[in-house]
């Protein structure tokens, strides 16, 4: 990991030496060498990668760590000065061009500090005899083998996990009414890793049970009864703000019992930690004699008698054959193990002592290895070490932890990551992809020749690998196959924690006491109102929020710390903290890469574009507001900002009208935007279609259009279309016409989405028939009220279709033989009707 770190600070460096070179005047004949300096530290760490249970190697790293970790913090905020100073007007730079020099001195005595402290390294490291390791371990470690296991272990679903057969059938059992139709609670009990949810998973999507209605909800140990409440009300067909209209926790809870009323229930409860979770919600949930039944799920045995559960299944431990053939499925995804390595995996899984989690973990880990009897023994004796010990807490932890130190550096900081969001919670992978790209996890060097892959590409791979390594599970996938939520079971999200605290590389704060550990990036996991403290986090790169709906209305409530504390932010992801007061510090984060905000008003919006502009690295904005004017505009200055890959806006609690962000025009001369790649909810109008007829976004990928209500401009949307040869997604919303000229359309385009009110008919899906590499198409429409036939030869790659209307149900679509050949998904089921002549 500490490798990784001094990684990110030589990149930073040559990058700051490029990009800075006007700002770092007087000081860069200091850094030069200082980076030369830490490159050989650098090699000396990897070589040594394996070495670090050594308490001195161990020591002489992390003092590596620190003095890299201090020359990043040297050159980030010289340079934060400088720029500062030279937004200055004439009379405030005259005044302080003493501070510039004050400011070059102590750089130039805080970098003659750090060389010192390198000399001190080097001296230790020889008077302690540590040498450089071998090379041979640390470049045999292939991050991307072409052998990949992914494709071919993806069919190995939950369901199939070994050893449940018998536990749902015999939990089935018990959830049936045996002439009782009172609402009766059953219970599955065990330790963390056992496999809890999954046999609850198992047994929710039984046919056994399907015939009765169901709801999922997920308690944890950070319980909050509203937010449990909320989930519950979604699984019920509320939406989001349906159910924030709901404010106060008796009216959730009636209208859970309102909608559970009269129905044959299974609830599931999915790992209860307290009593108090029984006693707040029971009421919630009907007794209607109608035979239905909650399944809890539980570490916790007090849990089971609280809830006075009429039946209680304690899940075994697997035994050596469920074991071996649950390691053997990980690994080969069905095939046969080799005869010459069944007897050291027997002994791998064995190891494990009938602990799922802590197979499955190995398993992903063993699957990356030659498949030969040397390596396997070698592993085996490892494992064997580590299980040696007593404590189960321990055995599993250890055995994540080999699953992470096998991991390629380039995905270590990707997976400790993952301990920056709240237990149980469900990882939107997109926004967890522009993060690691914002954090430099994704190198910008990795991109090659022009054929290679995006760095967004990159990290969906890098996820994939977590996820064939069984270090992330998946929770729901979109269409097009691609994971598009996850989560991480609380034994690896504990061991991302322990790890990042270890090496300074994050920290978790679940009270506002936090700026004591002053980490390099925070998580904020908070209850009540957030208020910073006016502590400085001057080492603060990250500033992540998760907690409750937060209203700041004055600087002083939180945005004044932020600028004051987060001087060389890179990402600030300030999710539910809405910003009511203006940012005017925001303009000073000049390293910041990576914005979400929310805004209380589209003043506030007008006034957070305004101090991006000043922001030359930032590579994703993500703005978020509320409706109370219909115009907002960009500044032309924005796109100064030759950095951006990606600016996307999104009204809150919007319905059917919505508010959407204009262009202002831009001015003959200006740099194109070769990064930028979306571009969300952009007002269709003259200035949209001036800014691309000028070529100014020549490698757009993704574009979401709107316009107000009852207005047509049907020619422009044709000639913004037609500048946009590289365009991938395109969602539209409130357009009432879309071109009926196939040829208008980006040969390029794979998924369309239409949305709210569009004249949609037989003529536009003709046309959209036709667009020949379209595999996605989604409607969501006031109504559609006539059958659509699909002649042979339309939709020739579709794969998904998606109808959804709220007023009337859609007429058939009737398919000719030859229409839609590849359609794998479609939603409703029964909207097309193939011809079978």
């Amino acid at each position: 990991m500490v490798d990784t770190v001094v990684s990110f600070v030589l990149d930073n460096l040559s990058r700051v030496l490029v990009s800075e070179v006007t700002l770092l005047s007087g000081v860069k004949d200091q850094i030069k060498p200082l980076s030369e300096e830490l490159k050989f530290m650098n090699i000396f760490i990897k070589s040594s990668e394996g070495k670090h249970d050594d308490p001195v190697v161990r020591e002489v790293v992390n003092q590596i760590r620190d003095v890299a970790y201090e020359a990043e913090d040297v050159i980030d905020t010289y340079v934060v000065n400088v720029n500062n100073q030279r937004s200055r007007n004439m009379l405030g730079k005259l005044l302080h061009s003493k501070d510039h020099v004050m400011t070059l001195h102590e750089v130039n005595d805080r970098i003659t500090t750090i060389k010192r402290r390198i000399d001190d390294i080097y001296e230790n490291k020889s008077k302690y005899g540590i040498q450089q390791g071998d090379f041979e371990s640390h470049f045999r470690n292939k991050e991307f083998a072409e052998d990949s296991l992914l494709a071919r272990r993806r069919d190995v679903e939950e369901e199939e996990v070994v050893g449940l057969v018998h536990d749902s059938d015999e939990v089935i059992n018990h959830l049936g009414s045996r002439g009782d139709s009172s609402r009766k609670v059953v219970c599955i009990l065990g330790m963390g890793g056992l496999g809890k949810t999954t046999l609850a998973r198992k047994i929710y999507n039984s046919d056994k049970i399907k015939t009765m209605f169901r709801v999922w909800g997920f308690v944890s140990n950070d319980y909050r009864a509203e937010e449990l409440l909320i989930n519950l009300l979604k699984c019920l067909g509320l939406s989001v703000e349906e159910c924030k209209d709901l404010n106060d926790q008796e009216k959730m809870k009636g209208e859970v019992r309102k909608r559970m009323s009269g129905k044959k229930y299974l609830l599931v409860l999915d790992d209860i930690w307290k009593t108090q979770v029984w006693d707040e919600l029971q009421e919630a949930f009907p007794d209607d004699d109608k035979g239905s039944r909650i399944l809890i799920t539980t570490r916790v045995q007090d849990i089971s008698h609280y809830t006075r559960a009429t039946f209680t299944y304690k899940l075994p431990f697997l035994d050596e054959t469920q074991s071996w053939e649950l390691f053997c499925r990980k690994v080969f995804c069905k095939k046969n193990c080799p005869l010459e390595l069944e007897p050291p995996g027997k002994e791998m899984a064995s190891a494990c002592k009938g602990l799922p989690l802590a197979i499955v973990v190995l398993a992903g880990m063993v699957a990356k290895k030659e498949r030969s009897p040397r390596e396997w023994h070698k592993i085996k004796n490892h494992v064997s070490w580590y299980l040696a010990q007593e404590e189960e807490y321990r055995i599993v932890t250890n055995i994540l932890k080999l699953s992470y130190d096998d991991l390629p550096q380039t995905l270590k900081p990707c997976f400790l990551y993952l301990g920056v969001y709240p237990e149980d919670y469900e990882i939107h992978v997109r926004t967890l992809c522009q993060l690691w790209i914002a954090e430099g996890f994704i190198q910008k060097k990795e991109v090659g020749p022009s054929n290679s892959p995006e760095v967004e590409d990159i990290a969906d791979m890098y996820l994939d690998k977590l996820v064939e390594r069984s270090l992330v599970q998946v929770a729901s996938r979109r269409t097009d196959g691609g994971v598009k939520t996850c989560r991480v079971h609380d034994l690896l999200r504990d061991l991302c924690i322990s790890e990042s605290s270890e090496n300074k590389f994050m920290e978790v704060c679940t009270t506002l006491d936090a700026n004591k550990c002053n980490p390099r990036r925070m998580s904020l996991q908070y209850r009540g109102n957030l208020r910073l403290t006016k502590d400085n986090q001057s080492s603060a790169r990250s500033l992540l929020v998760f907690g409750e709906r937060t209203i700041w209305k004055s600087k002083s409530e939180g945005w004044k710390q932020i600028e004051n504390g987060f001087k060389l932010a890179r990402v600030l992801h300030m999710n539910l903290v809405e910003l009511h007061s203006q940012p005017s510090g925001l303009k000073s984060l000049i390293h910041l890469r990576y914005l979400k905000l929310i805004v209380g008003s589209l003043r506030i919006a007008g006034d957070v574009l305004t101090c991006i502009c000043n922001l030359c690295n930032l590579e994703m904005l993500h703005l978020e507001f509320h409706r109370d004017s219909d115009h907002l505009a960009l500044p032309s200055k924005i796109w100064k900002l030759e950095s951006l890959r990606r600016i996307y806006f999104r009204q809150l609690y919007a319905k059917w009208d919505c508010t959407g962000v204009s262009m202002l025009s831009v001015e003959n001369g200006e740099t194109s935007m070769e990064n930028l790649q979306t571009l969300g909810f952009i007002h269709l109008d003259s200035q949209l279609a001036s800014v691309l007829n000028k070529g100014m976004f020549p490698n757009l990928t993704k574009l979401s259009l709107w316009q107000h209500l009852n207005k047509s401009n049907d020619e422009i949307l044709e000639k913004i279309l037609q500048c946009l040869n590289k365009l991938r997604t395109l969602k539209v919303h409130n357009i009432s016409r879309l071109p009926l000229d196939p040829n208008v359309y980006p040969r390029s385009l794979s998924k369309i989405t239409i949305r709210r009110h569009c004249e949609i008919d037989s003529r536009l899906i003709k046309t959209l028939g036709q667009l020949v590499n379209l595999q996605i198409l989604n409607l969501e429409l006031a109504s559609m009220h006539y059958d659509v036939n699909c002649a042979a030869g339309d939709f020739p790659q579709l794969q998904v279709l998606r109808v959804k209307l709220y007023k009337r149900l859609p007429g058939r679509w009737k398919i000719e033989e030859g229409g839609m050949p590849h359609i794998r998904y479609c939603d409703p089921e029964n909207l097309l009707n193939r011809d079978q002549d």
